[in-house]
């Protein structure tokens, strides 16, 4: 299959939610999930989580990386952080992932950076169906309307 078609079919809340689930596997504490679908991103969701130590860091990103290959037979555009495991990025372009140790997230704080994006809290399994929901697209587009209008007034105030 020509790599641009499939990158343009892709779902990205389908992803996200895979990835998700992957965390929720080797135990990921504190998974969030941040929508910025109605924000002006390069990206349409953050998957955030924490690992205790470094072995589960190494754990999770091992098994989302694992499991969206198997799944969704999508594969990690780019990794950062894997030789250090304090913070690892993985890019899958529509999602991108962070999995922190404690400190480095407590510090970071992506959470309040995009406080303007939808925040999906994720505890258990039932949770992962928000991330797809018609609720959450109703809500996007609610966002989105609303920073339209103030870029708008913004603009005819200036």
């Amino acid at each position: 299959m020509n790599r641009r078609i499939r990158l343009a079919e892709r779902n990205a809340g389908k992803l996200a939610a895979g990835i998700a689930r992957a965390a929720l596997d080797k135990n990921a504490q504190n998974i969030t999930v941040l929508d910025l679908t109605g924000l002006d991103t390069v990206t349409d969701f953050f998957i955030i989580c924490t690992g205790e130590v470094n072995q589960q860091v190494r754990a999770i990103v091992n098994h989302v990386e694992k499991e969206m290959r198997k799944q969704l037979r999508e594969r990690v555009i780019h990794r950062e952080g894997y030789e250090a495991l304090n913070w690892v990025l993985l890019d899958y372009v529509d999602v991108v992932v962070h999995v922190f140790r404690p400190s480095f997230r407590e510090y970071y704080r992506l959470e309040d950076l995009w406080s303007d994006a939808g925040r999906i809290d994720i505890k258990s399994e039932k949770d992962l169906k928000a991330i797809t929901s018609p609720a959450r697209k109703k809500a996007t587009r609610t966002r989105e309307r609303k920073s339209k209008l103030s870029a708008a007034e913004s603009r005819s105030s200036s």
